[in-house]
């Protein structure tokens, strides 16, 4: 059984992954609508790193992990963030595959944040972590109104 420190290691993986994916889909794509929102949503991955970190530390869930330590740790890593199957699929530069792929990222996260909310005894920790499904859940939206949107015109396509 998982205990509540490994769901947030694996939280805390998977925001460093979301970021440094969104980081190089922003690199690489060629439409600036694209590398605005992919920049957006990184910076987004990254602030729910550190203050999954500074909400949880003191907390009884998380008690057994120096989380500020394995989140530096996680962010010096020499080993690759992102499956090589990741890396092709932003290469490849298919906006609708970088897309669907960002949304199972999104997806992702929330069903860590679910389980983490599940596990937690602590009401703000719940509180925190739902608050972290919502936010997960607007960034799978606005990333499937993006996809949707690729095909109208680019005249006809909604903002972000």
């Amino acid at each position: 059984m998982e205990t509540a420190s490994d769901i947030i290691k694996q939280a805390l993986r998977n925001e460093i992954h979301a970021s440094a994916f969104f980081g190089k889909a922003a690199e690489m794509t060629k439409d600036d609508e694209s590398r605005m929102l992919f920049l957006e949503l990184g910076g987004m991955e990254d602030g729910h790193a550190s203050f999954l970190v500074e909400k949880l530390k003191n907390t009884p869930c998380a008690q057994d992990v120096d989380l500020a330590a394995y989140l530096k740790e996680l962010e010096r890593s020499s080993e690759p963030v992102m499956s090589a199957e990741e890396v092709e699929i932003i290469e490849n530069g298919d906006p609708r595959a970088v897309l669907r792929l960002a949304i199972e990222l999104e997806n992702r996260a929330k069903m860590i944040y679910t389980k983490l909310a599940d596990e937690a005894a602590d009401l703000e920790v719940k509180s925190y972590c739902l608050e972290l499904v919502r936010e997960e859940n607007t960034h799978a939206n606005m990333l499937t109104k993006h996809l949707n949107s690729l095909d109208m015109d680019a005249d006809d396509r909604p903002g972000l």
